[in-house]
């Protein structure tokens, strides 16, 4: 096989680049291993929302990446055959006066962000939660179904053949003048979107990686709308069947993947406080997130290696930042001279 591109892993970063690289008709193969650990992407929320409800400010270029993403979303819809993103609105529960004085002063100057909740909005809170601060309105954000987002992609990149689902030895991996050779594939460039594993990987040992683990519980809150995203420091995301995404943590010092009972009693306590309701916990999810210091995106081509690029470090925002991000990247591989802009470091910063 003699695709021009080599993309190593399918979650979120892989998935967006190999449908930017589809659809501009390049040829590819993907390499992702079926059985590893679970994906960082499918432990996300996969919430796109253009307001920091932390601070009440405009998430930044937040025009930029929404527009592509949206875009890029409502295009593989029309390309998977079925519904893969959701717009609803969300609302924020405030967790003490100066955050409910914050919300006040900033809807102000974002009206067409932040809203203050309709009576609707307000009869639901009062039905199905607690809280005496009140709360705000995000309208709108969407939500990714992420789990059918890759899944479906998957499905579509075996029926073309262009997937190949087996552990991928970097060891094997051999450079030579007309690219890169992996066993029997010889490619062009070989694109590096395997997430928290590119800490290990020989080609990029000076990047910033840092380690980061997510986890995430799955309940089952009969009776409670799926129609809105609640937040209260944790988030509860409509995640399909009855069942709400709840989370997340973070924590960057960890020795293994295995659930944080701790963190899963704090959250249910957090949750009996502000939920009416009864729920029940169906799972609890851990994976490692491909992190950066600063919170940086690793994209680009290996400044000394041209045939070796990476795309990586989306973190939290790789459903919202991912698809423009993903454009850039199938712009500079497929037009070396295209200067394309982007809010990526130059990996030169790094790699000398």
């Amino acid at each position: 096989m003699h695709p021009q591109y080599l993309i190593i892993g399918q979650g979120i970063a892989g998935t967006l680049l190999s449908y930017a690289l589809w659809k501009q008709g390049r040829s590819f193969i993907v390499i992702d291993e079926p059985h590893a650990l679970p994906k960082a992407s499918l432990v996300a929320g996969a919430v796109i929302n253009p307001v920091n409800v932390n601070r009440w400010t405009m998430v930044a270029s937040h025009q930029y990446y929404i527009s592509a993403a949206l875009k890029t979303y409502s295009s593989m819809e029309e390309t998977l055959g079925m519904a893969l993103m959701e717009a609803m609105p969300m609302l924020v529960f405030h967790k003490d006066e100066t955050k409910r004085r914050l919300y006040n002063e900033q809807q102000l100057l974002l009206p067409a962000y932040i809203q203050q909740p309709a009576g609707a909005d307000v009869t639901l809170a009062q039905h199905f939660f607690s809280n005496k601060y009140g709360m705000g309105k995000v309208n709108r954000v969407w939500k990714i179904h992420a789990a059918q987002l890759l899944s479906a992609w998957s499905h579509f990149l075996k029926s073309k053949g262009l997937l190949i689902q087996e552990h991928f030895n970097i060891a094997e991996c051999r450079l030579s003048a007309q690219g890169i050779q992996y066993k029997a594939i010889g490619a062009e460039k070989i694109i590096f979107c395997e997430g928290a594993a590119a800490i290990n990987n020989p080609f990029f040992t000076t990047l910033p990686f840092t380690k980061n683990r997510g986890e995430a519980l799955l309940l089952s809150v009969p009776g409670l709308p799926a129609t809105y995203i609640y937040h209260y420091g944790i988030r509860l995301v409509p995640a399909g069947e009855g069942l709400f995404w709840c989370g997340s943590n973070y924590r960057w010092q960890f020795n293994n993947l295995l659930p944080d009972e701790n963190w899963r009693m704090q959250t249910e306590a957090t949750l009996r406080q502000w939920l009416s309701l009864p729920f029940e916990v169906v799972d609890h999810v851990v994976a490692e997130r491909p992190t950066t210091e600063g919170q940086q995106f690793l994209t680009g081509t290996h400044p000394a290696i041209p045939s070796v690029a990476i795309f990586n470090g989306l973190g939290t925002k790789g459903f919202s930042c991912g698809p423009a991000l993903a454009q850039t990247l199938c712009k500079q591989l497929t037009d070396p001279d295209h200067a394309a802009a982007s809010t990526a470091i130059p990996l030169s910063r790094w790699i000398k």
